[in-house]
């Protein structure tokens, strides 16, 4: 089913003007300033320095020390169509992207204990208080060496794996697939 939505999404995409990872299908939520000259929208993201710095934070008073945090917001530029400058940026969604060094990408128990962790450490973080008005994603790679595995879910998917009750193995296999 996942293999067969991807195959569609890349068709229906094929057509447009700017690339297929910066696309997703999301209901346009303005945020920011609307330009009053005549524009084209592009798909980008916006570094949240300030953002990321609160988190990295908030994870090292954890004492969670091999993890680091990338904040930024996902949305549209207002690109002039005269100038072909950005004039606007609307925020739709906030993602954060964390790597974490572990000694073994075997340990999914541990892997699974730092993911809820961390988790609950954004939970500080909610939609409410982060650019844009919808629940963005969070993409966590997990670095053991050369090696790394990589997970990429939305904010309500993981707090949904959190009320089904599940922990450390458990909930890196539910928020991997």
């Amino acid at each position: 089913m996942r293999k067969l939505f991807i195959l569609i999404l890349t068709l229906l995409l094929a057509g447009c003007n700017f690339p297929l990872s910066l696309q997703r299908l999301i209901p346009h939520a303005s945020t920011g300033t609307p330009s009053q000259e005549p524009c084209s929208f592009n798909w980008t993201t916006q570094p949240l320095p300030e953002l990321s710095s609160q988190v990295q934070a908030a994870l090292e008073a954890k004492r969670l020390a091999n993890v680091s945090v990338i904040a930024e917001a996902y949305g549209e530029n207002c690109i002039d169509a005269r100038t072909n400058l950005p004039v606007s940026f609307s925020a739709m969604e906030t993602d954060f992207r964390l790597t974490v060094v572990v000694k073994d990408l075997k340990d999914l128990k541990q892997m699974g204990s730092l993911l809820e962790s961390i988790l609950i450490i954004l939970d500080g973080f909610p939609t409410s208080s982060t650019p844009g008005p919808q629940p963005g994603y969070i993409g966590i790679t997990f670095q053991a060496g050369k090696n790394e595995l990589h997970l990429w879910f939305t904010e309500p998917a993981g707090k949904s794996a959190r009320t089904q009750g599940l922990h450390g193995a458990a909930l890196l296999d539910k928020l991997s697939h």
